[in-house]
């Protein structure tokens, strides 16, 4: 074990322009997951679900992250609390795993112990005379931040701010007016054989949309498009020419756009969240581990109206290149079970690929990352005239 794990912190620390592909069991060994869950998914910012989609007081997303039930859930003051989904008695699942709504107090099925939604300890029925203290029983509460209405959650109580993390990145994304973005959108839930890796890799490079995605992607946003903008192992954004841009409508709105609105802006936060942003909206697929073979897979996404998220054409556009992402990333992962191949070297568009394994190498080995590159594209962003 200690030799494929010093073969991963060597590949996954590789610069730019030296890097190869991962070592094919770092997708598929069981203790490199529980090293990863330890390391990466219980003590790093991880995406789980946007505002919007938590609408009223008492609405929660109950999820599994690693292992821990956790839940989301809006407070009658409309903010949001992180907390444990095990009931303090007997460790019982409290709220149904998904979206749902808890009216008044969250009671778990077993013995019927009650919380309130901040996860104090409301009651204990037949507690008799030495009861528990019911301040010593409240669920644990985790750290919950918002980056322009998108929630991740850090069971790590000692890790950076999420804002000292994304440092910087707003600089790119400002033109897009994410302010505006306040209606929410729930996608597709799946479970995908395929190791988590593998999954934000397909996700976050351009690279294969001219094969994988021919009749989809690729005709609207080709890869000869595509170019990396800027980034490191925290955050990275690559950048792509759209065939079919929206321009066409702001310029009768307004008749003249900046170039930036021709392209999108892929938004990469490992370990757990790849997003699309245009100047409508902002759609993201999130991808939790289950296991070393299989990922919990969910999309979603946020926009300035509902418009296009409704449309019988969208939905099946949509449909069509995620069955096509999903059977690529399972037949990878049956690839990943060869023993006598090793992956090769990383062409100059899977760039984003090198941070992303960076981020890996510093979060496992510690390993010092290169230092932040922005391409000389950056200014259609920074500056849009």
């Amino acid at each position: 074990m200690s030799d494929l794990l010093q073969h991963y912190q060597t590949s996954a620390s590789s610069k730019a322009g030296e890097a190869h592909c991962l070592p094919f069991e770092v997708y598929r060994n069981p203790a490199v997951w529980q090293e990863e869950a330890r390391r990466i998914f219980h003590n790093d910012w991880v995406f789980i679900c946007c505002e919007q989609e938590l609408k009223e007081a008492g609405s929660y997303y109950a999820f599994e992250l690693a292992g821990e039930s956790l839940a989301i859930i809006r407070q009658d003051d409309n903010s949001f609390v992180a907390l444990s989904n095990v009931c303090r008695h007997r460790g019982t699942p409290l709220l149904e795993t998904g979206f749902g709504t808890t009216e008044k107090l969250i009671v778990c099925p077993y013995h019927a112990w009650a919380y309130e939604k901040n996860g104090d300890l409301k009651a204990i029925p037949l507690a008799g005379k030495n009861g528990p203290d019911k301040k010593e029983h409240c669920l644990p509460v985790f750290r919950l931040e918002s980056w322009h209405g998108l929630l991740f959650i850090n069971l790590n109580a000692e890790a950076e701010s999420l804002m000292q993390r994304l440092e910087g990145i707003d600089d790119y994304l400002s033109g897009f007016d994410l302010a505006e973005f306040k209606t929410g959108n729930t996608g597709a839930e799946e479970y995908w054989q395929s190791n988590w890796k593998l999954a934000m890799e397909n996700a976050m490079e351009s690279y294969h949309l001219f094969k994988v995605h021919k009749e989809t992607l690729e005709t609207t946003t080709p890869t000869r498009g595509a170019f990396y903008l800027a980034g490191s192992s925290e955050w990275s954004l690559t950048a792509g020419k759209i065939n079919q841009p929206q321009s066409k409508l702001m310029k009768w709105l307004s008749g003249d756009y900046p170039e930036m609105y021709n392209h999108y802006v892929l938004v990469s936060l490992p370990p757990s969240f790849v997003g699309i942003l245009t100047y409508y909206g902002f759609d993201w697929i999130q991808v939790l581990p289950i296991n070393e073979n299989e990922s919990f897979i969910r999309s979603g996404g946020i926009a300035k109206s509902t418009w296009g998220y409704n449309d019988k054409k969208t939905q099946e556009f949509t449909d069509a290149f995620f069955a096509e992402d999903k059977a690529i990333c399972e037949r990878v992962q049956r690839g990943m079970n060869s023993t006598h191949t090793q992956g090769g070297k990383l062409v100059d568009m899977e760039r984003i690929l090198v941070d992303f394994h960076q981020y890996l190498a510093s979060r496992l080995f510690n390993s010092e990352p290169d230092t932040f590159y922005q391409s000389d594209n950056a200014d259609m962003f920074l500056n849009p005239k």
